[in-house]
């Protein structure tokens, strides 16, 4: 495997996949509201979508980890699976625990210097911490509801590493003709688990169960299979400015209507279990614009500063409901109502909890994830002489 494989855009890309997903905490967890139709519908339709940067992340996981998998196969002959597994661990682990060990032996002696409305649910007495401690807190939250957003956050890091787990050696064992047509069937098959199980359509099965979720970590290897066709990177880079252009507007006018397919009525399950994979694709065309396309308007790389925030954003997701705890339990404690916050309030919680998310991943990146990272080197795949 070429150990220089970087893609630039790609860290860009994470901070704003982030940056949705603190959006949507924000609008959710921070406690204010308003009751004006224009800001429900900003926030119901525009702000809530950002739980949509969990699904970016699966898409641009499954793309990357796929196409080094595919690299280290093609460059070396084979796929070294327990040198694999060491770099997942030295790069998710540590920062991983270090969250569940605050969240269920710190936060909770917090819990009766607090009021009983408080925004943030962070509660241990609820949840399953052996779940936490298996890479199986997605299915905490199936089995006993969201009771902790601080530790709850895990479940999509959970997910990853399910994912991490079986997935280089589906690319071991399955031949490289056939990994095209298996991984779209695995497409097809969480399409069918997300109809056929989730109970009418019932919103946690659809948004938090490993078979769900498993479409965008695909979707984003199917992509990474194209990448390794020199025809179809001709395409992409090929590919006019307008189409491009076309594609986002087009995105951007169906977000709001995300919210809106309850309406279907006895439709809704089909819609919702395809509409996953119709965002994922338009995710995989990010990824593809962004690294492949001679005609992009922008590339993100371009943008010095949230490239650089980008190689912060698993501590930034990871930390980001604790410091949002700390801004709020802060404010508490001298005399701020963070239950029904001002508007003004509410924005200098955002503002200073951004601030605050961006140090402390940083220096979290610098002084402690570097340590780990550093090994990492130990176990890359040797060249053959």
């Amino acid at each position: 495997m070429d150990n220089k494989i970087v893609f630039k855009n790609l860290d860009g890309l994470r901070f704003f996949a982030f940056f949705a997903v603190f959006v949507n905490h924000a609008m959710v967890c921070l406690g204010y509201n308003h009751p004006s139709a224009t800001y429900q519908f900003i926030k119901n339709h525009l702000l809530l979508n950002g739980d949509l940067g969990v699904n970016f992340f699966f898409v641009l996981s499954g793309f990357l980890i796929t196409y080094l998998l595919l690299a280290e196969q093609e460059n070396h002959g084979k796929i070294n699976i327990r040198y694999f597994y060491m770099r997942r661990i030295l790069r998710i682990w540590p920062v991983y625990f270090l969250v569940v060990d605050l969240c269920l032996f710190v936060f909770p002696l917090f819990k009766n210097a607090i009021p009983s409305n408080f925004p943030l649910l962070f509660s241990a007495d609820h949840l399953n911490a052996w779940n936490y401690m298996t890479f199986t807190g997605n299915f905490d939250y199936l089995n006993n509801g969201i009771t902790n957003v601080l530790i709850g956050v895990l479940w999509s890091v959970s997910v990853e590493e399910q994912f991490y787990l079986f997935w280089p050696l589906v690319i071991f064992i399955i031949p490289k003709k056939y990994l095209l047509p298996t991984f779209i069937s695995f497409v097809l098959g969480s399409i069918a688990f997300r109809y056929f199980f989730s109970n009418g359509g019932e919103d946690m099965i659809l948004r938090y169960h490993s078979f769900s979720s498993v479409s965008d970590l695909t979707v984003g290897a199917i992509v990474a299979i194209l990448a390794t066709k020199e025809k179809f990177i001709a395409q992409i880079k090929n590919t006019p400015k307008l189409l491009i252009v076309s594609i986002y507007i087009i995105f951007i006018a169906i977000l709001p209507l995300r919210g809106l397919i309850w309406k279907l009525g006895n439709n809704y399950i089909i819609a919702a279990s395809l509409l996953p994979v119709l965002f994922s694709l338009f995710f995989a065309f990010i990824i593809l614009e962004q690294n492949y396309s001679d005609n992009s308007f922008y590339k993100i790389g371009k943008f010095k500063t949230i490239s650089t925030w980008g190689k912060y954003t698993y501590g930034m997701y990871c930390y980001h409901m604790i410091l949002f705890f700390i801004v709020l339990f802060t404010f508490n404690y001298f005399g701020v109502n963070v239950v029904s916050p001002t508007k003004y309030v509410f924005l200098i919680e955002i503002i200073l909890s951004l601030v605050f998310i961006v140090t402390v991943s940083k220096l979290s990146y610098t002084y402690f994830e570097m340590y780990f990272l550093k090994m990492k080197d130990k176990f890359l795949p040797k060249t053959q002489p």
